[in-house]
């Protein structure tokens, strides 16, 4: 795996300046109708905000002082790398702040108002609302007008980008659209009265956004990373595809069905080949299918042909062929991190699998170190131990809601590893539960010292959580390597604090 960057003081104000747009975002999120979040509405809402506050002309003379005789396709790169990062952090922020009880809670319940005030709600408007401005600022650069009352522009940019398509959801005039005739051929539909069918597109991104902001936190052990990778690939397809659309004035030109085309292509070999890894032990098990689902529906990836999909996992050199064909390095080193993720998922790494991260790795032409890789999967083996809930609650003598805590735990686990390696998330998944602890905070323990275990009768080694002859758990009760708390020896985060228990 790539090591992450050092932070820089850069890094550092940048992290500053968003943590507080993102507190203002948690105002907003305060002061929303959660019916109207609950249906999409919020999107529309959301939008009309952005537009009626956005100072055209003030944004026209920044960027003729800020990228003074730049073309304008090379300023409209700029603004999207520099959104994307903007959005990249926000991940990675949010990510860190959304606390346990609150993931379990997503992750039981749904979406809350409660949860929706939260950081987790405060992330989704604001990635939403930069992404918006986003089109906006190229709209300038582009020179083409959009009207606060007439969003299709902005609308069909989202569309194209989330893989929500227009056609068959906004009636004849945007099938028309889709069919490459020009924006006023859309306005001329519009004013005959498919401005509630737009309104209805509106509400269908918002509540894809939604769905994915609660997916984006539902994985054990990916949640906050994750949210950088689905924030980097959103923003950065909407930045793309936004600059074709509003270069062209509207028209759908064959510049642009070759982008959302080569999107299509990318939405399909990416899930393809996480299916791929996940089946080619010949298992593909419940967590592998939970694991896969959820990365569906945060990343787009839902809208596929059943025939094109088979066709690529059903050999491995197609699978290797398409992903050779993806040009983002980000979206390289996203892909090989998540098949990571998708092999060592399930707490095994089978000789199969390790032999296609090989292949993968190579045809990407990205760095894999095999030897970490066998570590995380160690370490996965510790978090997904079958039936180490029960045992723990058997254990503490009735103590479910604290076994029940641990899942949350461990869905939040990356906010520890976020932060002790610099919240450097950068778009990729990053290493998870590979940081370990500073030796000083590790509890010292005797190379001499066993335990005799209460199942099997046999002494084992005080620093063993496990019986090697049986399996069953060597103590009820350990120190919180942070907060020093006693907490059941099972439990790889401290329900109190939060920390890995390394």
């Amino acid at each position: 795996m790539a090591k992450p960057k050092t932070t820089t003081p850069e890094d550092e104000v940048l992290k500053d300046q968003v943590s507080a747009e993102l507190e203002t975002a948690k105002q907003l999120a305060k002061s929303l109708n959660f019916d109207e979040v609950k249906s999409g509405e919020w999107f529309i809402g959301l939008l009309r905000k952005v537009i009626q506050t956005y100072d055209r002309n003030a944004r026209a003379t920044y960027f003729q002082k800020k990228y003074p005789g730049l073309p304008p396709d090379d300023i409209a790169d700029i603004l999207t790398t520099v959104t994307v990062r903007y959005a990249t952090i926000a991940g990675a922020v949010a990510g860190t702040a959304a606390t346990a009880n609150q993931i379990a809670m997503l992750s039981s319940a749904g979406m809350t108002a409660a949860l929706f005030a939260s950081s987790i709600g405060a992330e989704m408007l604001y990635l939403s609302k930069i992404q918006m401005r986003l089109v906006l600022d190229l709209s300038v650069v582009y020179d083409l007008q959009l009207e606060p009352e007439d969003p299709e522009d902005i609308l069909m940019i989202f569309g194209y980008a989330l893989g929500v398509m227009p056609t068959g959801m906004l009636g004849r005039g945007m099938q028309v659209a889709a069919g490459a005739v020009t924006k006023g051929a859309v306005k001329k539909y519009i004013s005959k009265g498919t401005l509630k069918a737009i309104q209805d597109f509106a509400r269908r991104l918002g509540f894809k956004i939604l769905q994915r902001t609660i997916l984006k936190y539902a994985v054990p052990l990916a949640s906050a990373a994750v949210g950088s990778s689905y924030n980097y690939a959103t923003t950065k397809s909407v930045g793309r595809i936004a600059k074709e659309h509003l270069k062209n004035r509207g028209k759908l030109t064959e510049e642009l069905r070759v982008l959302v085309s080569r999107q299509h292509s990318y939405d399909l070999a990416f899930p393809a080949a996480v299916m791929y890894v996940a089946q080619v032990d010949g298992l593909f098990s419940a967590k592998e299918k939970d694991f896969y689902k959820a990365m569906l529906s945060r990343m787009s990836f839902d809208e596929h042909t059943q025939a094109e999909f088979q066709k690529l996992i059903a050999n491995e050199d197609n699978i290797l062929e398409a992903i050779s064909k993806i040009e983002d390095e980000e979206a390289r080193c996203s892909l090989m991190e998540t098949l990571v993720l998708m092999a060592i998922y399930d707490g095994e790494l089978a000789e199969k699998e390790r032999e296609f991260l090989g292949g993968v790795a190579e045809r990407l032409n990205v760095p894999l170190d095999i030897a970490e890789v066998e570590q995380r999967t160690q370490d996965y083996q510790i978090v997904v131990q079958k039936n180490v809930f029960e045992k723990t609650a058997e254990i503490t003598g009735g103590a479910a809601a604290k076994a029940m805590d641990v899942a949350g735990q461990a869905a939040s686990g990356v906010k520890d590893t976020a932060l002790r390696s610099g919240e450097k998330v950068k778009g990729v998944f990053g290493k998870v539960l590979t940081s370990k602890k500073e030796d000083k905070k590790k509890p010292a323990l005797s190379e001499k010292s066993t335990i005799t275990c209460s199942k099997c009768g046999e002494d084992v080694p005080s620093e063993y959580e496990f019986c090697p002859a049986c399996g069953q758990t060597t103590a009820t009760e350990k120190s919180c390597v942070s907060c020093s708390k006693l907490i059941p020896i099972d439990f790889t985060f401290c329900p109190h604090c939060g920390t890995a228990q390394n």
